[in-house]
């Protein structure tokens, strides 16, 4: 005997689907025998069509707040039992089952006579093949699982009757005693109530089973957003996601509880981050705005955990298997890497090929070839050749593996043991975390302690080096020994795009990527400098989007991009800050002036505001250094770069040095003449005027700010005297400018000339392309030859005796006082609490007016020092005097006298050491006076990477 069914119909604004639902319900083989109604507060036709098709006693009124469970339960409780084995079919007002559904839904309930709840497949309306659901569960981190591909299509597949974890409400067949027992939870009241029920019917001892036969067709109108209820709003994903949380953390077991807490918090964090980076700020709220609500009401889900323990007769662990297995969102975290990874190859494939495309239109057949790798069959290859071959036969990547491979050979004696250290380079901290932990102290304990703020550029090394596993040693490896084939690789790429010309571009990548070993930058350790070289090609690559030519959109991602990159070469280098100010000060006016266009489009915002928008903003990036700079270096370090000022490496410059950018004096200045009278001859070609115009603006600036600093000396305040500038970057800009302009003049010279009649330009400027095109060739010579000449070299570091520095590691108040120098060429000396010095230290040591009582102390103990000097110098938290090699004998002869000091085991050969006789007691704790606006200010920092960042990534499309 068949049982009986009610079939219990939940409608909200549901006109457009009720006709085509009521036809489905009347058209079944095996009709329920009631039909009810629910109305939750409908405002259109809904009503009266339920009324006239079920008569208006079956049409129970709610408001329009009304969940679904709580609609269920009322319709209910109004309607008396048709017997004591009555089933209730849930049926949505966008779900139309097919003619047979409930038929095969009762015909498993009698097959199944354990089971409780049954569900049937449910495809998409009004695709009518595509798979929505055969049963759902819920993943580690809330994700619902339906085990389907997305747009996959009803094959028979999944035709397999089996237990689930749950059932969709649309079309769910369940016992009316196990209905009115468990009830659903009045939290939920639209999404994700039907996981919740299903998981608490598990623990409850209830059996979940598809029937894949019983097909049901559904809208999705909540979920997709077709409609918009007073309980869902507008924000379909966060009631979503809120859902998830809550069915999760009243749910999961007692013992998971602490461990999911944190992954949910943890995985919606992140969730959010990748949401904004594919800017979708909307979602990302509401990613967050989900988690806050949840985790604001620990009462709620404490309520719930205690209501879901008393209905419970099955453990958690026998309910595990119905959930999704634990590998499934490191799956979904890898499918999405690998079509992101694939829609950046497509997009990056299609831009190439209409730019190649918009080449050929434009110009010549022999330009429009230079734009991009030849084809197959150009090349007399098979038209499926392989990558490997078409890699082979790309010039391009020909000379970058090249540059690579001579990087490599022109760093030896520099690979191996050790750490690169020497000239303005200190050698890398143990852990990238270490240059995260001196960014964001507040206070640093060196010498006598210091609250200097942490130069910029710590936060992208302590980013990158976490990457590389927290390696920070292969962070300056590879910046320093890889820098031409990075710089070269930055370099064709920009230049391909102002060019259009692969073999011009291809010319001045091999011209700027010499330039951080020509200058004599990466001989010196001079990182500052190094960084920017790789940076600057991106810099100017994003800039080129800035003209008034391009699209609003693009002219607004543009501005966010450079200001990304600019604050990036700022924190390096913050002398490319001013230059940056200058030369945007310049093309305003000369836009306004109507010199570079329209002067009406340069003074409405939307076009000046993208070229000042990178100026404005890049110092909010570089927060707090920006603001806290001023009270402890002051002016002077806008003018210094990373790492160490190294002032017995600056030399004086000399015409040649400014001309052909060599301020480590490394290099031969003749190496450059080529790229030079090619930069100078390129003004003369007038087709290209407007891009040579606008690198000689840069050049011009460029050499001015090197003549307006050349003679200037500086004094930090961590530096007892002035010592005249590194003046590298500017430079770096004035020969990279050069290599532009004569790219861009270069770009089909060959046609050019050739089509022109004979006379004294061709000679002329045959010449001028023969000498530009040695000129890198016998650059890459020289490094080859000459390989990476400077104080750079890769050494242990043994800054004084082990034991002392364990010692000091151990109880900061042994420090170790590690004094240099004479008493006629004068005395330096440094407290060490650790393994010595390390790059990013440099921008935090104290300053000398605070270190001046310990100079004190020390200047007495090297001319007549006595027992009370001793006691003194225990103040400061000093166990070891260490003199290196070569130790001055009248220093040595001094602290051997005095009472106090005894001397100790220096280990190298001509250094001395001394150990305070007595511990440090009297030593005084190092104390930082902290900032009240420091934390604020990194937080604004943050905030402004990641709004900046969201700005800056390509415009999502979000279609339905």
């Amino acid at each position: 005997m068949r049982p009986k069914v009610s079939a219990l119909l939940v409608s909200h604004d549901g006109a457009p689907w009720l006709p085509a639902v009521l036809d489905a319900l009347q058209a079944q083989t095996s009709p329920p025998d009631r039909v009810i109604a629910v109305d939750t507060g409908s405002t259109d036709a809904g009503p009266e069509l339920l009324a006239d098709r079920l008569g208006p006693d079956a049409v129970h009124h709610l408001p329009a707040d009304t969940g679904f469970g709580a609609a269920v339960t009322q319709a209910l409780d109004r309607t008396a039992a048709l017997d004591e084995a009555e089933w209730v079919w849930l049926l949505h007002d966008d779900s139309a089952p097919a003619p047979d559904a409930l038929e095969r839904l009762l015909e498993a309930a009698t097959l199944e006579p354990g089971v409780d709840v049954l569900g049937p497949k449910l495809r998409e309306w009004p695709s009518l093949r595509r798979l929505l659901e055969v049963g759902v569960t819920l993943s580690g981190t809330g994700r619902r699982e339906t085990g389907l591909e997305r747009g996959e299509y009803d094959q028979g597949q999944h035709d397999q009757r089996r237990q689930v974890l749950a059932v969709n409400t649309a079309g769910m067949l369940v016992r009316r005693s196990v209905l009115e027992q468990l009830g659903f939870d009045p939290h939920l009241p639209v999404l994700g109530a039907d996981l919740d029920f299903g998981w608490r019917a598990a623990r409850a001892g209830h059996r979940t089973l598809t029937v894949p036969e019983a097909i049901v067709f559904h809208v999705e109108a909540a979920a997709r957003g077709r409609r918009v209820t007073p309980l869902t709003g507008r924000r379909v994903r966060r009631t979503e996601r809120r859902a998830a949380l809550h069915t999760m953390l009243t749910n999961c077991s007692a013992a998971a509880l602490p461990f999911l807490v944190l992954r949910l918090l943890l995985g919606s964090v992140l969730r959010a981050l990748g949401l904004l980076l594919l800017r979708a700020p909307r979602e990302a709220f509401d990613e967050l705005a989900a988690v806050a609500a949840t985790y604001a009401r620990p009462l709620r889900i404490w309520k719930g955990r205690r209501s879901r323990a008393r209905a419970a007769v099955v453990s958690a662990r026998d309910v595990r298997p119905l959930l999704a297995p634990p590998w499934l969102p490191y799956r979904h975290g890898l499918d999405v890497l690998t079509e992101a990874g694939t829609a950046l190859a497509r997009q990056a494939g299609d831009a190439a090929t209409a730019r190649r495309a918009r080449l050929r239109e434009d110009g010549t057949a022999l330009e429009a070839a230079e734009t991009g790798p030849v084809p197959a069959e150009a090349q007399n290859l098979p038209a499926d050749t392989g990558l490997v071959a078409r890699w082979v036969t790309n010039p391009v990547a020909l000379a970058l593996a090249g540059l690579l491979v001579l990087a490599l050979w022109s760093a030896r004696g520099r690979l191996g043991g050790g750490l690169l250290s020497g000239g303005a380079l200190l050698p890398a901290p143990d852990s990238a975390f270490d240059w995260w932990a001196t960014y964001l102290s507040a206070g640093h304990d060196l010498g006598t302690g210091s609250t200097a703020p942490a130069a910029p550029y710590l936060l992208p090394l302590a980013a990158l080096g976490t990457v590389l596993l927290a390696k920070a040693w292969l962070v300056l490896d590879v910046l320093l020994l890889l820098a031409v084939p990075l710089a070269a690789a930055g370099g064709y790429r920009f230049l391909l795009r102002l060019t259009g010309s692969r073999a011009a571009a291809l010319w001045g990548a091999m011209a700027y990527g010499l330039l951080p070993v020509l200058t004599g930058a990466v001989g010196q350790g001079r990182v500052g400098t190094v960084a920017a070289a790789l940076l600057l090609p991106w810099l100017a690559h994003s800039a080129l989007f800035l003209g008034p030519d391009e699209t609003v959109d693009r002219r607004r991602r543009a501005a966010w991009r450079t200001t990304l990159w600019l604050a990036l070469v700022s924190a390096f280098a913050p002398l490319a800050w001013l230059m940056a100010a200058v030369v945007t000060v310049l093309v305003l006016v000369l836009g306004m002036a109507g010199a570079i266009g329209p002067a009406a489009a340069w003074r409405r915002p939307a076009t000046w505001l993208p070229v000042a928008v990178p100026v404005l903003v890049s110092p909010v990036l570089l927060l707090p250094w920006t603001v806290a700079t001023w009270s402890h270096q002051g002016f002077a370090s806008l003018l210094t770069e990373a790492g160490l000022s190294a002032p017995s490496l600056v030399d004086a410059l000399g015409w040649t040095d400014i001309v052909f950018a060599r301020p480590g004096g490394s290099a031969p200045w003749w190496l450059g003449i080529g790229v030079v009278l090619a930069a100078v001859a390129a003004l003369v070609r007038t087709d290209r005027r407007r891009p040579v115009l606008a690198a000689w603006l840069v050049l011009v600036v460029a050499l001015v700010t090197t003549a307006a600093l050349s003679r200037v000396e500086v004094a930090l305040a961590s530096e007892p005297v002035a010592h005249p500038l590194w003046l590298g970057l500017p430079l770096l800009v004035a020969q990279a400018a050069a290599v532009t302009a004569a790219a861009v003049a270069g770009s089909g010279i060959a046609v050019r000339l050739s089509g022109a009649s004979f006379g004294w330009r061709q000679p002329l400027g045959a010449a001028v392309v023969v000498l530009a095109l040695l000129s890198p060739l016998a650059g890459v010579l020289w490094w080859t030859v000459s390989g990476t000449e400077g104080p750079l070299d890769r050494r242990p570091l043994q800054p004084a005796p082990p034991y002392m520095i364990d010692a000091a590691a151990q109880d900061p108040s042994r420090g170790v006082l590690v004094v240099r120098g004479s008493d006629t060429g004068g005395y330096t000396y440094l407290l060490l609490r650790d393994a010595g010095l390390r790059l990013g230290d440099e921008s935090v040591l104290p300053p000398v007016d605070e270190q001046q009582p310990l100079t004190e102390v020390l200047g007495r103990l090297a001319t007549a020092p006595e027992p009370e000097d001793v006691t003194e110098l225990q103040g400061y938290g000093v166990g070891f005097v260490y003199a290196p090699a070569p130790a001055d004998p009248e220093l040595a002869g001094n602290l051997d006298s005095v009472s106090g000091l005894t001397r100790a085991s220096a280990i190298a050969p001509g250094s001395r050491a001394w150990q305070l006789a007595e511990p440090a007691a009297n030593a005084a704790p190092v104390t930082f006076e902290q900032s009240a606006a420091r934390p604020w200010l990194l937080l604004v920092q943050g905030l402004a990477l990641v709004a900046v960042a969201v700005l800056a990534a390509p415009t999502r499309r979000v279609t339905r």
